[in-house]
């Protein structure tokens, strides 16, 4: 305690600060094992990695426990932890803050929560706002008039509204001011900028002070609004950049000047004495001067840096416009006029008030904070024009008077004849007052999109369509069409007037062109599916009534993206906010944001997230279109692992049910089934299958099934000449490019067999998605990898391209991960990973955010990548957190059991040991708490079966070579029990001179490995040597025996692979 006590020069301390500190000594203590379950119980969760790093930062006493009041008082400066929202009271008050219930409302309100959580600094930050004095409701005017700011009645209103007002009827200070930094409304004095500027705690140089006084826009009264300024205060604030600095930051975000424009630049922007300026002042400094260019493999960067809110098919769309060079650049200025196009003006309170006001929705969009909320802003009430016209477009509840319905369609950028708008207002469900939704004239307004085509060749326009129509049908559809002045009118318009044609009938052989044109994209297989369903006349015709009900049992009800996360919780399936919106960008959204519900269902089959109940397994199911039995969905469940509160991953849901699709066989004819594809089986391992196969009622078992019960037979070979027939069975139809390429990364033995799961485990590259390689650098971008031009070339001369210019996504990303030296994009991170088949939680993703560390283009090595993974995930830990490891386990060692434990641990190349080494090696002891050993030991069997996914971690590194051997270091002659124990992975080489004879010897070992082109043994050819030799290791069992035998990447020696 007396070391963190203020003292004064005479010794002496403030009572108050020693009263704080003893403080903290008066809340009893908790033993470290169960620090992580009272913080639990408090609401607040932390993941194994944040917990080591915790106990890290806490004294803890020999005894192994810690004041509870100090792990409070520490937990509030912790940079990791969740919080759940719903036990907000009881967290606050255990960190002894006392906030009202009005308070706590509204802290809820303002923090940032998916699936019921918000990160532990987040809360810290925000709560910071119900600190210090509080002021009266009725003095607010009179306080904020005092700094500055004025409001009318109606504006002081409207803020009161959005503050948490006690039952006092007070507000704390700090909170009003927070309130004002996003309000929409109110008047700054120009005569008290400065005063304004310090209580909302801006510290701006005397030359930031000039270049703000440049850009405030300062009325005729001496006013500006308060939302321009505070959208001018945030240049001034953030983080600050050297002056010598600007143009490699810029260049690494994909900004690229010349000496001259940096120099051009520098020249208009504010430098404090440090030659500093803050970097959002810096890109407020780029959209300005213009110069430059922008390198396109980076354009999803510079718009990021610049604050344009783009979504990378905005992006692309974006990049389809512009004149891009021979290098890949395009022009800044090109690319500012072609962004301001796209996303209109930028819009501040005033200018969001006149739109408003034009297309009539001002006062009830204003009125309901739900419904602001519901507009994109940004964090600084600011927006493009079109993004806010684009969010009113889907406002459900929000209502229209009709005789604002002009300036509003003109606003949402429809272009409507006379004929065309009376025709709109004819069609819609107006009420008494003169009101309709929004929504709905959005939906009808929608008719009037798309291609237009000409009246007066209508009858060879439906013919194409399989409609042929009697003269007095062609007049009665022609009279009830809005035909503008040059004859036209609308596809969508006459699609929709043919609907309610009466006795309308189609050709079935036009069906998927009609349904193309009624705007509904159906699969090939679809249309005969609704082709087998219809009654077809005598002449080939259906009747359009009877065509559009059956459309609708194949595509299911149309969903707003809006409403998908209710729609799949109806069936059992759960998305957080985050997964909501990415969910969308994967679905076939129509213009008006749209999807049918059969696509959405067919979606979620390939979407990676989301989760499911256990008890909602077979709704879930169902609706994804598997009909599984009750002995196959208990099957499926042994299979499933369950990752938190009773509930599976949905994409491992997915996986698992898939082998419950397509041919099934008898169960009686396994043995003769799995012989024609090259498996033989014994009668043991007969009898062992047919114990462990769901077999269905009438008495046979899926061959996909089938199959994935076979990998648990150990060391099951396959011919290969059987692989084409085994990959067909497993559903997958490789061509003479994949089949090459899948037989040329085998380890074949002499006898030309190759083990079935390995053969198996290849073969998943040539599943899923495909991708167009003729522009590479696009697919990359895509999933935020960069290679350089070196290593693009040496890809492209790996992947085996079938003739349409296309390679699987999964194969090609084998490919990337075997190149030494590509990186991945920070903010593509996750994407990247579950690519690459990794799930990560919300939580594990964060953490490993902090893990990494980016260079200045935000990039991180992919190897780097993968090793923090690893890190993250358990898989690892450093060596100085195993005490911690072991304690939070309630696992504790001698000085005699740990001196023992240490040699036995391994290590992977960063230094890192791995668990499963621990969980391995404390089976030898019996130290006191093994009680917890028996969990941790499943934790650690749940990592590894659950970390790797579709790819092994230990995958990355599979070009790991040994080269060609000239020496051997005299190190090597044992293993680990000779190493240090505190650190068995640093090895120190010495160079030993040979004698004719052992070099011999190990030159004829040496030559018995399969080698490479350069002579060098890579993976490839150690699992090939290894097959050879009757010996069934992993990958990542034969990857560690690389590492270990050529730590130093300099020469290896042979008998560590024998030891």
């Amino acid at each position: 305690m007396s070391q963190n006590l203020p003292v004064d020069a005479s010794g002496k301390t403030d009572l108050h600060e020693l009263l704080k500190e003893i403080k903290k000594f008066t809340g009893g203590k908790i033993e470290a094992k169960d620090i992580r379950k009272t913080l639990q119980n408090m609401g607040i969760e932390l993941t194994n990695r944040e917990f080591w790093e915790l106990l890290k930062m806490l004294p803890i006493t020999g005894d192994r426990k810690v004041e509870k009041n100090i792990l409070l008082d520490r937990i509030k400066d912790f940079p990791g932890g969740k919080c759940h929202v719903s036990k907000l009271n009881t967290i606050l008050e255990n960190m002894d803050y006392e906030l009202e219930n009005e308070e706590i409302a509204d802290l809820q309100n303002h923090l940032p929560t998916d699936g019921g959580k918000t990160r532990l600094n987040t809360l810290m930050e925000n709560v910071k706002s119900f600190r210090g004095i509080k002021i009266n409701v009725d003095d607010v005017a009179g306080v904020l008039k005092n700094i500055g700011i004025e409001l009318t009645p109606k504006e002081r209103w409207k803020l009161l509204k959005t503050l948490p007002v006690t039952s006092d009827g007070k507000v704390y200070s700090n909170r009003l001011l927070a309130g004002l930094k996003t309000f929409q409304g109110g008047k700054v004095l120009r005569n008290k900028i400065e005063t304004i500027l310090k209580n909302l705690d801006y510290k701006l140089k005397s030359e930031e002070m000039k270049d703000l006084w440049h850009h405030l826009k300062i009325d005729d009264n001496g006013r500006v609004t308060l939302n321009s300024f505070m959208n001018i205060a945030n240049l001034f604030s953030g983080s600050k950049i050297n002056a010598s600095d600007t143009q490699l930051y810029l260049k690494n975000v994909g900004i690229e000047l010349t000496n001259k424009e940096n120099q051009d630049l520098l020249n208009i922007l504010p430098f404090d004495d440090n030659k500093m300026v803050y970097k959002n002042r810096l890109m407020k400094g780029v959209k300005t001067y213009r110069g430059g260019k922008v390198n396109v493999s980076k354009i999803d960067d510079a718009l990021e840096t610049m604050g344009f809110p783009l979504e990378e098919e905005e992006i692309e769309e974006l990049c389809s416009n512009l004149p891009i060079d021979d290098t890949r650049r395009v022009k800044l200025a090109k690319l500012l006029d072609e962004v301001h196009e796209f996303l209109g003006n930028e819009v501040d309170y005033d200018d969001m008030e006149n739109i408003l006001k034009t297309i009539g929705l001002r006062h009830q969009l204003q009125e309901n904070s739900m419904l602001m909320k519901s507009l994109p802003l940004d964090a600084f009430g600011k927006l493009y024009k079109h993004k806010l016209l684009d969010g009113i477009k889907s406002l459900k509840g929000v209502e229209l008077d009709v005789n604002k319905l002009d300036p509003f369609m003109e606003n949402m950028g429809f272009d409507l004849e006379k004929e065309e708008f009376q025709d709109l207002i004819n069609n819609l469900p107006i009420d008494d007052e003169g009101k309709v939704k929004v929504n709905v004239v959005m939906d009808e307004g929608n008719l009037f999109t798309g291609k237009k085509v000409d009246t007066s060749n209508l009858e060879n326009v439906l013919e194409n369509m399989g409609i042929n129509l009697t003269e007095d049908k062609s007049t009665k559809l022609l009279n009830n069409l809005p035909v503008d002045a040059k004859g036209k009118v609308y596809m969508n318009r006459l699609m929709k007037e043919l609907k309610c044609l009466e006795g309308t009938k189609v050709s079935s052989n036009k069906l998927d062109t009609f349904m193309k044109n009624m705007g509904i994209d159906l699969k090939e297989k679809e249309i005969q599916e609704l082709k087998d369903c219809l009654p077809v006349d005598d002449d080939g015709e259906i009747y359009l009534n009877v065509l559009m009900d059956e459309v609708k049992n194949v595509t299911g009800e149309k969903i707003y993206t809006k409403d998908l996360k209710n729609v799949l919780k109806d069936t059992g399936i759960e998305i957080t906010n985050k997964e909501h919106k990415k969910l969308v960008k994967t679905l076939p959204v129509s213009a008006d944001k749209w999807v049918f519900e059969k696509k959405l269902l067919e979606g979620m089959k390939s979407f990676k997230g989301g989760k499911v109940h256990v008890s909602d397994l077979r709704n879930a199911l169902q609706k994804t279109g598997f009909r599984l039995e009750a002995n196959e969905i208990q099957d499926l469940q042994t299979h499933l692992p369950i990752i938190e509160d009773e509930k599976v991953s949905l994409d491992m849901l997915m996986d698992v049910a898939n082998n419950f699709t397509g041919e099934k066989i008898e169960a009686s004819d396994v043995k003769n089934v799995l012989g024609k594809m090259g498996i033989k089986l014994t009668e043991k391992e007969q009898l062992m299958l047919s114990k462990t196969l769901p077999v269905s009622r009438d008495g046979k078992v899926y061959k996909k099934r089938l199959l994935d019960g076979v990998k648990t037979l150990k060391g099951k070979k396959v011919s290969i000449n059987s692989l084409d027939t085994l990959m067909k069975n497993m559903g997958i139809h490789l061509e003479k490019e994949g089949y090459e390429d899948l037989l040329n990364h085998l380890p074949v033995d002499e006898s030309e067999m190759v083990d079935l799961n390995v053969a198996m485990d290849e073969a998943k590259a040539f599943t899923g998605e495909m991708v167009d390689v003729s522009n590479l650098q696009n697919v990359l971008r895509k999933m935020g990898l960069v290679l350089t031009d070196e290593e693009k070339e040496e890809l492209l001369k790996t992947l085996p391209i079938y003739a349409d210019g296309k390679v699987y996504k999964n194969r090609l990303l084998k490919g990337v991960k075997a190149l030494n030296g590509p990186r991945v994009k920070i903010k593509e991170v996750e994407s990247l990973l579950e690519n690459m088949g990794i799930r990560l939680k919300e939580e594990e993703l964060e953490e490993l955010m902090t893990q990494v560390s980016a260079n200045g283009a935000r990039t991180v090595g992919l190897n780097d990548l993968m090793d923090a993974v690893s890190y993250v995930k358990g898989e690892v830990i450093d060596i100085q957190d195993l005490d911690n490891f072991l304690a939070s386990e309630g696992i504790e060692l001698t000085e005699e059991e740990m001196k023992e434990l240490m040699p036995r641990l391994t290590f992977n190349g960063n230094g890192k040991v791995k668990v499963n080494s621990i969980t391995e090696n404390l089976k030898k002891f019996e130290p006191k708490g093994m009680v917890s050993l028996h969990k941790l030991m499943n934790t650690a069997n749940d990592t590894k079966d659950r970390v790797t996914g579709n790819m092994e971690v230990s995958d990355i590194k599979s070009k790991l070579k040994l080269n060609p051997l000239t020496k051997v270091p005299s190190s090597h002659s044992k293993r680990d029990k000779d190493l240090p124990a505190s650190l068995p992975y640093q090895l120190q080489h010495k160079e030993k001179k040979l004698n004719a004879s052992l070099m011999q010897a190990f030159q004829h070992a040496y030559d018995f490995f399969s080698k490479d082109k350069t002579g060098s043994i890579d993976l490839h050819g150690m699992m090939c040597t290894l097959a050879r030799l009757g010996m069934n290791l992993t990958k990542h069992d034969v990857y560690n025996e690389l590492k270990c035998a050529d730590i130093d990447r300099e020469y290896f020696d042979l008998s560590l692979f024998f030891l």
